[in-house]
């Protein structure tokens, strides 16, 4: 079974869109929660016969001065990806015009694409909020310059509206025709972009690479104005998460409790740990600069 993550900021359409794909109202809708304790709920569903499981995501808004969510968040972002069966076949991100791009948007963008998924699975843009648009599919076209300048770039993109609007006397909705074509071109777009062989997250190679780049060459290699970019991404709570992450990782890996300064793994003798406020979290050895 496929699954895909929706994500964005509260408010944004995520639960009206994921039950708009389904058919029925399943997920909750809110536009009042702020984003503070991260959680999912998992929902399955047939589009054109191929299985999904859509995972709607909520608690990953913005922290204070536009940087990324709380590391407990991430944390639960992080055992969501460990925990998914099948893998990972498509990242969703949901915005509702008129889709202003903050930092916490770009943050987001790059946590789930970037840092979480290693550029590994495809990413749409789902627009929401058009109903009252002529023509919703030439919103993009006149916004999309917007995107690009803010480094967004979505493998696919769907202009919608996942609301029905007020319900007639008759039985129907003022928005019914307009929700309708939204949910094809969604699920149409769903199938064109998935990944056919979903993206499975392995652990330790994981963890290393997220590690190294984010705090061992964000201290050693600050001339890489793409590496610094990538740190900025999780400033602020990346002490938290590698803390927490390399304490999920040693004990999957069995690592010796007894050693907490000087760690070994012994299923992977060249990865070493030290405290996290001293560095270097992972000492790369000189044959390997990464795990085997």
């Amino acid at each position: 079974m496929a699954n895909i993550i929706f994500f964005g900021e509260t408010g944004s359409g995520k639960s009206s869109l994921v039950n708009m794909i389904l058919g029925y109202e399943a997920a909750l809708t809110s536009n009042a929660t702020h984003g503070c304790t991260f959680q999912s709920d998992a929902y399955s569903t047939s589009i054109n016969g191929v299985q999904f499981t859509l995972h709607d995501t909520s608690g990953l808004d913005e922290g204070e001065q536009g940087r990324v969510p709380h590391a407990d968040a991430i944390v639960q972002l992080y055992s969501l990806l460990k925990r998914l069966n099948g893998g990972l076949s498509l990242l969703i991100f949901v915005m509702k015009a008129p889709a202003r791009i903050r930092d916490s948007t770009k943050s987001n963008w790059r946590l789930f694409t970037e840092v979480m998924c290693r550029s590994n699975v495809p990413n749409a843009l789902v627009i929401t909020g058009l109903e009252q648009e002529a023509n919703m599919d030439a919103w993009w076209p006149a916004n999309q310059e917007h995107f690009r300048l803010n480094e967004i770039y979505p493998s696919a993109h769907a202009c919608v509206t996942a609301i029905k609007g007020k319900m007639k006397r008759n039985g129907s909705y003022i928005l019914q025709e307009e929700y309708d074509q939204s949910r094809k071109k969604v699920q149409d777009m769903i199938i064109a972009t998935r990944r056919y062989d979903p993206w499975r997250m392995q652990t330790v190679e994981w963890l290393n690479q997220v590690v190294y780049e984010t705090y061992y060459e964000s201290r050693a290699c600050r001339s890489s104005i793409e590496r610094k970019r990538a740190v900025d991404t999780i400033r602020g709570a990346e002490e938290d998460l590698i803390g927490r992450l390399i304490g999920a990782i040693l004990r999957d890996y069995k690592v010796d409790s007894q050693l907490p300064r000087e760690m070994k793994v012994t299923k992977y003798s060249n990865l070493h740990c030290r405290d996290i406020r001293d560095r270097p979290l992972i000492a790369p050895s000189r044959q390997s600069n990464f795990i085997k």
